[in-house]
C-alpha cells in the first residue's frame, strides 16, 4: 500500500469544517427568518397613523392620516370617520402592501379619534389622537 492509504478511515479537517459552516449558515437563515416574521406579523393587517406637522410660527398646521394595508389580501370598501360623530368618507379599495394618505376637511380638524372600517365592517381600527 502507498502512503496515502494510511488514514483512509478518518475524514480530513477540511470536510469537518465544511459541515460546521453549513450548520452555521443554516442557523443564520433560521435566525433571520425568525426576526423577519416577528417584525412582520404584528404589523400585518389594517393600520392607521396620524401625522401632524406645524409651521415654526405655529400658524400653519397640517394633519394627514395614513391608512396601511400590510396583508396579502385586498381590503375592500374602506371608510374613514374623523371623530365619533364625524362624516363617513368612502375611499374604495386598498391593494396588498399599499397605503393611502387622507387629509381631513377643515371643519373636521378637531377630531379626537380616527375610525377606519373595511370589508363591510368586518375590519375596524380606531386610532386616538
Amino acid at each position: 500500500m502507498g502512503r496515502w492509504d494510511n488514514d483512509s478511515g478518518r475524514k480530513s479537517p477540511l470536510q469537518l469544517n465544511k459541515k460546521k459552516i453549513q450548520y452555521i449558515m443554516l442557523g443564520g437563515f433560521v435566525i433571520v427568518a425568525i426576526v423577519v416574521l416577528s417584525v412582520f406579523i404584528p404589523r400585518a393587517g389594517l393600520t392607521v397613523e396620524i401625522l401632524e406637522r406645524s409651521d415654526s410660527m405655529h400658524s400653519v398646521k397640517t394633519i394627514s392620516i395614513k391608512v396601511n394595508n400590510n396583508s396579502l389580501q385586498e381590503i375592500k370598501d374602506v371608510k374613514v370617520q374623523f371623530g365619533e360623530n364625524g362624516k363617513l368618507h368612502s375611499y374604495g379599495n386598498i391593494g396588498p402592501f399599499t397605503a393611502i394618505f387622507i387629509t381631513p376637511d377643515p371643519d373636521e380638524l378637531n377630531f379626537d379619534r380616527v375610525i377606519v372600517s373595511a370589508n363591510a365592517g368586518n375590519i375596524k381600527t380606531i386610532k386616538f389622537r
